[in-house]
């Protein structure tokens, strides 16, 4: 999934824990899990992305 997919997901997630007053106390609990995961997995995309561009910017002297 890209980084792009998983911030829609985690947008779709967060609408329906938000609008989800109906929803049962363990789906509630499954979709809060799965966002946490979007989250620490974005996370660790981003911190890859900023690596990268670091190595990129001290292996050719900008």
């Amino acid at each position: 999934m890209t980084f792009e997919e998983k911030i829609t997901k985690l947008s779709q997630i967060v609408e329906q824990l938000e609008e989800g007053s109906d929803l049962p106390l363990e789906s509630s609990l499954k979709l809060f899990e799965e966002g946490i995961g979007l989250v620490v997995s974005c996370r660790e995309m981003l911190e890859n992305a900023e690596q990268r561009v670091t190595n990129l910017l001290e292996t050719d002297n900008f």
